[in-house]
């Protein structure tokens, strides 16, 4: 087996170290999200939780706003 020795500055390995730090952290979040119980749907908790997470949406600007009702139809539509 031949073996070889790379160099590396470190500042490449604190950069290799952040990203990993970050995707970990990431890992855990998806983890968390894939093994959270939803509250009973119609329940005061569910419905804390969805409004929670409009005013989330409304904030970060993931929001359509239109003119009319038959603008949201036509919208709804396509």
């Amino acid at each position: 087996m031949i073996m070889q020795t790379v160099t590396v500055s470190s500042k490449t390995i604190e950069q290799i170290l952040a990203r990993l730090d970050k995707l970990t952290s990431e890992v855990r979040a998806i983890k968390s999200n894939l093994f959270k119980e939803e509250p009973r749907y119609g329940s005061n908790e569910w419905w804390g939780k969805e409004e929670r997470e409009a005013d989330e949406d409304i904030r970060a600007g993931r929001v359509m706003q239109f003119n009319s009702v038959k603008e949201a139809i036509k919208w709804l539509n396509s």
